[in-house]
């Protein structure tokens, strides 16, 4: 499943989710991104018992709007009974590509009746890349470590969907589904392309032991 909405949250709202994204661009439990890392940033706050709101509590009181707009959302597509696992930020600087992958199961689940929700935060305009793609999955690259650096090598063929990362674009996806980011191609090599995240599951997974990541 693949589904977006532009324009999600009122303007206001967006813009105070989306400054709380990028104000916390190298900070929290990551290190700071460097220019041919392997690795996007990501600041994640796992909630173990399925509860958005502490999660919230630590991770900041702008994702809240998001939060319960994403519910009604999947309700509306026929997501039912719904649990938040972890919410996070995710930053994929200029240069930087995400090889194909599937999203891990929650919880140690596997895929089926779990869902991720992003909501684009950072400036785009076309010609910038970065966009989301789904497709096939091209084993021989993946197997080869395909580098993130490498330009063109996303892992997917067959694409049966090419997604902008607009700001204010909410798009979610089943887990199951194969799925890879272009390469960020922006003139300005300070640009960061940054999300919101949400992990979600329709099934009542069992939880892992853990506490809250303070960020």
């Amino acid at each position: 499943m693949i589904h977006y909405i532009d324009d999600f949250l009122p303007q206001d709202q967006f813009e105070a989710l989306a400054n709380r994204v990028q104000g916390r661009f190298g900070t929290g439990n990551t290190s700071v991104l460097v220019e041919d890392s392997d690795e996007p940033v990501r600041i994640t706050c796992h909630d173990h018992s399925g509860n958005w709101e502490e999660s919230c509590n630590f991770i900041g009181q702008e994702c809240r709007p998001a939060i319960e707009k994403m519910i009604t959302v999947m309700e509306d597509l026929g997501i039912k009974n719904l649990k938040n696992w972890s919410i996070w930020f995710q930053y994929i600087i200029n240069t930087m590509t995400l090889p194909a992958h599937q999203d891990q199961g929650l919880r140690k689940s596997d895929q089926t009746n779990t869902y991720t929700a992003v909501i684009y935060t950072s400036d785009w305009q076309p010609g910038m890349g970065g966009e989301f793609i789904v497709g096939e999955p091209i084993y021989e690259e993946l197997e080869a470590n395909v580098s993130m650096a490498m330009p063109g090598a996303s892992g997917v063929k067959n694409l049966t969907h090419v997604i902008d990362p607009i700001p204010n674009r909410m798009l979610i996806w089943s887990r199951e589904e194969w799925h890879a980011v272009q390469k960020v191609t922006c003139d300005s090599p300070n640009y960061v392309r940054s999300f919101f995240g949400a992990g979600w599951s329709s099934i009542d997974v069992q939880p892992a032991k853990g506490e809250f990541y303070d960020i």
